[in-house]
């Protein structure tokens, strides 16, 4: 299957779109240390609103992490601009780190040079927390069912990705995803109010896509799985090749899975 993702073939989709979303975009960056100096390079894959993966982009160059919002504003734009994006598109920007304001700013400043009309929402998907959640029901585990979420700020949620299912049995209480979101819409003023069902249903719908596994119930988004595998495995391709640089002929082909 790997083999045939990569030769271009697209193995599965999502059977509907997913509603008030028009394109995904999942970002990470790789640091690599060298003679107490970091280079860093930034990524980003990009889906459609079916879940397809569409193809996959990187800064041309090494930079300073200090720099890291300069240059992943510019990789955002470059990224926008290969899209065909309406007017007023909504985009989805996720990262399994928090967003720093700074980094949103300059992304959001970069996105409107392309589509001024867009909504751009930031999604932070956390795994590094210690809350755990159980159900007391008799009829499962212990552990929230894959698909419940539990709100707890106006733009927090915790959602049960890899929980109690009647197809399969696990091990102990699994951990849930923290979902933060931040979004400004085309008026440019930051939204307070956001329809967690909605964002709920999309993390869920796009752990269903790995390419790279037969499994159904992945228990992370695609969007930053195959952006953590990307920084992965570039790291240690930077480690053997200081001028490493991934061919513009593999943009267009799922070369990490």
């Amino acid at each position: 299957m790997n083999i045939i993702a990569k030769c271009g073939v697209v193995p599965w989709v999502l059977p509907g779109a997913i509603p008030d979303a028009d394109f995904f975009v999942g970002l990470s960056y790789t640091q690599n240390y060298e003679r107490g100096t970091t280079r860093t390079m930034g990524y980003a894959n990009v889906f459609n609103n079916y879940g397809r993966w569409g193809f996959y982009s990187a800064n041309t160059e090494t930079f300073p992490f200090e720099k890291k919002a300069e240059y992943f504003s510019e990789l955002v734009r470059a990224t926008l601009d290969k899209l065909p994006l309406c007017d007023s598109p909504s985009v989805y920007f996720h990262y399994s780190a928090k967003f720093k304001k700074e980094d949103r700013d300059a992304i959001i400043g970069s996105a409107r040079k392309v589509r001024p009309g867009g909504t751009y929402s930031f999604v932070w998907i956390n795994t590094d927390h210690n809350v755990r959640f159980y159900d007391s029901r008799p009829e499962g585990d212990s552990s929230l069912g894959r698909g419940s979420f539990v709100r707890t700020s106006p733009s927090q949620i915790y959602l049960s990705t890899t929980g109690y299912n009647t197809y399969r049995k696990t091990l102990g209480t699994p951990q849930m995803l923290e979902l933060n979101i931040f979004a400004e819409g085309p008026d440019r003023k930051p939204r307070t109010h956001h329809d967690l069902r909605a964002l709920a249903s999309q993390i869920l719908s796009l752990t269903k896509l790995n390419w790279a596994s037969t499994d159904s119930l992945c228990g992370e988004p695609i969007t930053t799985k195959y952006a953590e595998d990307i920084a992965y495995l570039t790291a240690a391709f930077l480690r053997q090749q200081n001028n490493f640089k991934v061919h513009a002929a593999l943009e267009q082909t799922p070369w990490f899975i």
